[in-house]
């Protein structure tokens, strides 16, 4: 213990100090430590927890991103089909309407020909009539006699019976 004195170290106090050092760590350790292990350990798991919410999330990102585009996929080809049957059926009103174009013109060429032919009747039948005045006059003028009322219907009768 002399050597002990001689670096002046006292060794009551020594036992002493001993003494409190270890009623201190006692105290740490029981009060300190282990809580201060517990928070940790809870924030270690949260962490974990945490990385096994992000990946849980990160794959459903994923499978919503693929189903998302199945979904862009299946309407870019419903679009594309809707396109396609607009222009076979624009094609389909553009042949129909000519066609009834067609038909319209052809009606109106029949009536225009029909009316031609009454104008044409009409007219013939003017000419008739006045094909027998003017036999009637040319007579007169040749024979230099008056015609007769009952002679004059006689001409015209038989220049409208006339085909």
């Amino acid at each position: 213990m002399e050597i002990l004195n001689q670096f002046g170290v006292n060794p009551i106090l020594l036992a002493a100090q001993v003494v409190n050092f270890v009623i201190l760590l006692f105290i740490l350790k029981r009060f300190l430590y282990k809580p201060l292990l517990k928070v940790l350990q809870e924030r270690k798991q949260k962490i974990a927890d945490s990385l096994k919410n992000a990946e849980k999330i990160e794959k459903r990102l994923q499978e919503t991103n693929e189903e998302l585009e199945k979904t862009l996929g299946k309407a870019l080809k419903e679009g594309q089909k809707i396109i396609d049957e607009s222009k076979k059926t624009g094609i389909q009103i553009m042949e129909d309407s000519k066609q009834t174009a067609a038909e319209i013109i052809e009606n109106a060429y029949k009536q225009v020909a029909e009316a031609q032919k009454a104008e044409y009747t009409k007219l013939e039948q003017r000419v008739r009539e006045n094909a027998g005045q003017i036999v009637a006059i040319a007579l007169e003028k040749i024979t230099g006699k008056i015609l007769n009322k009952n002679q004059k219907d006689i001409i015209e009768k038989s220049m409208k019976n006339l085909s």
